[in-house]
């Protein structure tokens, strides 16, 4: 016959509980059980921040698990429901608050077993605000700041196991994140807005924490299992920014056709990966006499690089596009008022990889202080990459594919840098038609272009096109350097 698991009440605020502890938080609350209900009531959960000799404080006034009659939980938040915080220096509060989070057609739904938790949530509309603010005591006035956001449409399950480690794999989405952020300095004119939204949210995520962990230890957190890999994705958003600060007036709209951001950590590795679609940026000051505004079809920026000392060498990679940039005919006007140059999209693209080795642990303060001031380098690069070189702005357009090898032991053949070996291979178009553009609006003199003219005639060849240039740079075995097959050094 078919075995089902059953989850209690109690077994959920026992995990919880306990997974609040092993992150480093004091958990104090009561509980009172009627019938198939258990209330938590005042959980209060202090952190302490050790550097600052300070703590930091979050009370949730109730929490009801209720018991199903199938052998799974719902929990359910009041609302609304004024969430307090504070943030104490040798016992007295110096800033304390409250935000309140307001909520409508909410589930929370937890199946499975003590081991083995699967949360399923829904709801209609969340809404997050500030409440009243203290510091030392005294009350903020209520239109010195100002938060409210908005979550519309949220859905998501998480999936929560317990073994050598609390292993998560998550996914939500949101239908729509709006705020309106506002702060003014009550003593003058200085402050702000900022006000946008997000469509079509999404997250996807994974990891694991330690069972028992110091959050203020990056580094021992690392090297007991705490690892995480997720990112956030969006469809459009917008936003709106208004100020002023020091007699100056300050404004900026920008909006964008869809991104993300993608986060990765363990011991070994950390990376980045964000990109964006149809960025549009507009911006007025009363410092400049017109808008500025430019737009960029495509963007992305990638991290991944190693955080450990290791005895072999590692991967890393880096990664920068900004794709079609363009900018308003008056930012073109404030150096090229009579439109000599090429107004064409611009396309910056600069895809690298390799391998190296850190010679200290990234993520420990202490080591990456000893590195910063050693004279020692605080590691090795072994091979380097140019997987792709795209520069393509007004009118010229450069591009290129290599790769190195570097050899640690020999730091003499080229002065104390790791010796190359290896070749890159480029090519140039438009670059003499720029040059002479450059000459005509007195931007480069005709000297100056004849010493970058002679250069480019001594590292490259003709190419296969009118105005092209191409050129092949290698560094060989006997650390030579040779331009198209001609030792120049």
């Amino acid at each position: 016959q078919a075995a089902y698991a059953d989850i209690s009440a109690q077994d959920v605020w026992n995990d919880w509980r306990s997974y609040m502890s092993s992150t480093g938080y004091d958990v104090s609350a009561s509980e009172n059980t009627s019938g198939n209900t258990l209330t938590i009531s005042d959980l209060t959960m202090v952190l302490p921040v050790p550097e600052e000799e300070a703590n930091v404080s979050v009370t949730i006034p109730t929490i009801s698990m209720i018991q199903n009659g199938d052998g799974t939980v719902n929990v359910e938040f009041p609302s609304p429901m004024p969430i307090r915080f504070a943030v104490s220096e040798g016992g007295d509060a110096e800033v304390s608050g409250e935000v309140v989070m307001t909520h409508s057609g909410s589930v929370m739904k937890i199946s499975g077993d003590p081991n083995n938790m699967t949360y399923t949530h829904s709801s209609d509309m969340t809404e997050i605000s500030m409440g009243q603010v203290l510091i030392e005591g005294n009350p903020i006035p209520p239109d010195v700041f100002k938060m409210v956001i908005t979550l519309a449409n949220t859905s998501g399950t998480t999936n929560m196991t317990l073994g050598n480690l609390r292993n998560f794999d998550q996914s939500f989405s949101i239908g729509s994140v709006t705020y309106d952020i506002a702060a003014n300095d009550p003593t003058s004119d200085d402050g702000g807005t900022m006000k946008g939204a997000l469509q079509g949210m999404t997250f996807q995520g994974k990891g694991s924490i330690p069972l028992e962990m110091d959050p203020t230890n990056m580094a021992a957190m690392m090297a007991a299992g705490f690892a995480m890999d997720g990112g956030f994705a969006y469809q459009s958003g917008q936003t709106a920014i208004e100020g002023s600060g020091d007699g100056e007036q300050f404004a900026m709209t920008s909006s964008s056709q869809g991104g993300s951001l993608g986060v990765a950590m363990s011991a070994t590795n950390l990376r980045y990966d964000i990109t964006g679609k149809g960025t549009d940026v507009s911006v007025t000051t009363s410092a400049l006499p017109f808008p500025v505004s430019f737009q960029m079809a495509e963007s992305a920026f990638k991290l991944d690089m190693p955080v450990s000392k290791t005895d072999t060498p590692q991967d890393f990679a880096f990664g920068l596009t900004m794709g079609n940039f363009t900018m308003s005919d008056m930012i073109w006007g404030m150096f090229d008022p009579g439109g000599n140059l090429p107004r064409d999209p611009a396309t910056i693209v600069v895809d690298l990889s390799g391998k190296a080795k850190l010679l200290f642990d990234l993520m420990d303060p202490e080591q990456a202080m000893a590195a910063g001031m050693s004279p020692t380098p605080p590691g090795e690069l072994n091979a380097l990459n140019l997987n792709n070189l795209l520069v393509s702005l007004v009118g010229a357009k450069l591009t290129g594919t290599g790769a190195f090898t570097f050899d640690n032991n020999d730091l003499q053949t080229f002065g104390g840098f790791p010796k190359p070996t290896g070749s890159v291979e480029l090519a140039l178009e438009g670059a003499n038609a720029l040059i002479d553009k450059l000459i005509q609006m007195g931007f480069v003199s005709d000297q100056d272009a004849m010493g970058a003219r002679m250069m480019m005639g001594m590292l490259a060849i003709p190419g296969d096109g009118p105005d092209s240039l191409r050129s092949k740079l290698e560094i060989n075995a006997e650390g030579h350097v040779l331009a198209n097959g001609q030792r120049i050094q």
